[in-house]
């Protein structure tokens, strides 16, 4: 791995301690920090300090203190220090109680005596290898830290950790109900919580997050149109409980989302998991051991979490590690061939494609790669004609490679390589591979038996609903929900390509636009309308609606049905970055945006305004840090003139041009 990423990891928010307690021991309610605009670095000093659950580090902090240092701690005052010792081959049953196991086959004594299930882990396999959840060896997890059969006497955060017997178990619960705030638990009942990753069980709070997120987390979380292999639901937390740096990440991820719907939840609550990961990630970076897949998982989480804070800028650096490491263990033709490889490349190229786009460059994976995807789903689909999701897969991926092709256009246009009339014959190709793309659907795919037909109303009559989402044919039920996602996709990304013609937009283009911008926002109002919409899937639309926004009617009612959903859509979790906030302002020429998208901080809640607020200061750090990733991802809307392409006329100020450009 290149210097780079671990200078960029460094460099992502300050060196400090926790964040400010009250004197009950609550953290300090933060208010917004005000969104001075881009150039600016608008310091909250209640968040200044939270280095401590976010990376950035002088020295990165290891998982586990060095032994030396550990064996000069001192037990407190007054309490009998007992020495215990973490063994490979106990059961589960004692590890997960943190009592000593006398290994007794095929029940131990402690676990005969109290009557418990007694479970052993499998034969440890050869030192330097796991199992991976194929079965085949790897090599050691590659953010997993040494020393397994250390002595186990520290807890998560340095302090002493209990070791109880059957006698002490009462106590120790009345103990923990009694100091333990009481928060909603997952829906479903099925735990992960006893299962044991490769460095020991894992404790209360990673098994409540790992539930949340095996019950409430959907591939549409990823923006991801369609998973057959069910990655993110199975494969992705079998992986996790055998790295240490990915289970983080991965629990990170669902504790954000589980804190924002929690009325007593905190920052710390998933900062702390967020924080973990990149330590441990640094580490293992330090100690230059092989990539593997888990190296990868780990980066593209991170990665989803920077950009559902909105932080676009330092997502980019995630990204150009991602691509280090995939194209060091894959080639085009190998990463087909796992279903791990193959929502790897899914995962990745559909931050590529965006950040191209956005920043009108070409995809940093080349052409190829994106061909080896199609190429293996056509193949799939033809020898299965009957499956669904590889036809899907199929459409996907032809999608995503005129999205690439037109990230090449934007970025040899942008650094003026080809002459008006070059771009102008590429542009026009690209019209007509995106409409054959969309007449070209397999008829299994629109098949009018799942149409959605009965939508609710709610107690709205249709005049209320100002986008008609009650429109027949904009709605399907699976197994072809997939279907009304990548037409929404279809819909953004010919607005994307109208909008960046080599002359002004006619009057008739700009009328075909506000048609593909009308038409994402009835679909997303259809998505919300429907009580059944899966999980996460008006997240995935999030990019569609937000340029949809620039084109549809400027009048009162219509500006106020796209704030009501950026809104929804950070009460979801995805923070509308800077940039977008600004865009959003001067279009609606309402600085009321900046802060928030509602009058009288409606929706605004406590938890989401300390979110807002350490995501601005980020950011803003961010600036400063990540300058070049800044003017690259600015660069597609500093050309985009808002207003002419919105209303056929006028242009963006000389003021916020220059804060565009700052």
């Amino acid at each position: 791995m290149s210097d780079y990423y671990h200078h960029f990891l460094t460099s992502m928010a300050g060196v400090g301690g926790n964040p400010p307690l009250s004197q009950h021991g609550a953290s300090i309610p933060v208010q917004q920090a005000p969104v001075l605009g881009l150039g600016t670095t608008p310091m909250s000093p209640a968040y200044q300090n939270l280095g401590g659950y976010f990376n950035g580090y002088a020295e990165p902090i290891m998982f586990s203190a060095p032994k030396a240092q550990r064996s000069r701690r001192k037990s407190a005052p007054g309490l009998d220090h007992i020495k215990h010792r973490r063994t490979r081959s106990g059961c589960y049953t004692c590890r997960s109680r943190r009592v000593k196991c006398d290994e007794t086959h095929p029940v131990c004594e402690r676990c005969r005596k109290g009557n418990r299930e007694c479970v052993y882990p499998e034969p440890t396999p050869p030192k330097g290898s796991v199992k991976d959840s194929s079965g085949q060896s790897q090599q050691e997890s590659p953010t997993s830290s040494r020393g397994d059969d250390d002595d186990d006497e520290t807890g998560q955060d340095g302090s002493l950790t209990p070791i109880m017997d059957e006698d002490e178990e009462e106590a120790e619960s009345a103990t923990m109900q009694s100091s333990t705030p009481t928060i909603p638990p997952p829906r479903s009942s099925a735990s992960v919580a006893s299962l044991s990753f490769s460095h020991g069980p894992l404790d209360a709070g990673q098994g409540l997050y790992l539930n949340y997120y095996r019950d409430n987390i959907t591939h549409y979380h990823y923006s991801v149109v369609n998973d057959c292999d069910n990655f993110f639901q199975e494969i992705l937390t079998g992986l996790a409980i055998q790295d240490e740096g990915l289970l983080y990440a991965v629990v990170g991820f669902a504790a954000y989302h589980y804190t924002l719907q929690n009325p007593i939840g905190e920052i710390k609550d998933f900062l702390q998991f967020y924080n973990r990961s990149v330590t441990l990630l640094l580490g293992f970076l330090k100690r230059k051991e092989r990539h593997t897949d888990m190296t990868l998982l780990t980066i593209l989480q991170l990665a989803t979490i920077e950009e559902y804070l909105g932080d676009w800028v330092n997502l980019m650096g995630h990204q150009k590690a991602a691509l280090e490491v995939l194209t060091e263990l894959y080639t085009p033709q190998t990463v087909m061939q796992t279903s791990v490889g193959r929502m790897i490349l899914t995962w990745y190229t559909r931050f590529d494609v965006f950040t191209g786009i956005m920043g009108s460059s070409k995809t940093m994976l080349p052409r190829e790669w994106f061909t080896a995807y199609v190429d293996y789903y056509e193949t799939r689909a033809a020898e299965n004609p009957t499956e669904l999701s590889y036809k899907t897969e199929v459409c996907s991926g032809r999608l995503r490679m005129i999205s690439m092709e037109m990230s090449i256009l934007f970025g040899r246009g942008a650094r003026q390589e080809l002459t008006e009339e070059e771009y102008t014959a590429e542009h026009c190709r690209l019209y007509n591979a995106l409409h054959e793309w969309k007449n070209s659907w397999d008829p299994a795919l629109v098949n009018p038996e799942f149409l959605v037909t009965d939508l609710p109303m709610n107690g709205a009559t249709e005049a209320d609903r100002i986008f008609q989402p009650f429109t027949p044919g904009l709605l399907f039920r699976p197994p072809l929900f997939s279907s009304t996602i990548l037409t929404c996709e279809w819909n953004s990304i010919a607005l994307m390509h109208g909008s960046q013609g080599a002359s002004d937009p006619s009057n008739e283009t700009l009328e075909k636009l506000r048609g593909h911008a009308y038409e994402i926002c009835q679909i997303c109002e259809a998505v919300e309308t429907w009580p059944f919409s899966p999980a996460g899937s008006l997240i995935i639309m999030q990019p569609c609606l937000g340029i949809a926004a620039l084109f549809v009617p400027q009048e009162e009612a219509y500006q106020l049905w796209i704030r009501k959903k950026f809104a929804l859509l950070e009460r979801m979790g995805y923070i509308s970055p800077g940039t977008m906030r600004l865009r959003m302002a001067e279009l609606f020429r309402d600085g009321s945006c900046l802060r928030w998208w509602l009058p009288n901080d409606e929706g605004f809640t406590p938890m989401l305004q300390s979110i807002r607020a350490f995501a601005d200061e980020r950011n803003a750090t961010a600036v400063s840090t990540q300058s070049e990733n800044l003017r690259q991802i600015r660069s597609v809307f500093s050309r985009m003139d808002i207003r002419r392409t919105a209303t056929g006329q006028g242009q963006l100020s000389d003021g916020v041009n220059t804060m565009l450009l700052e």
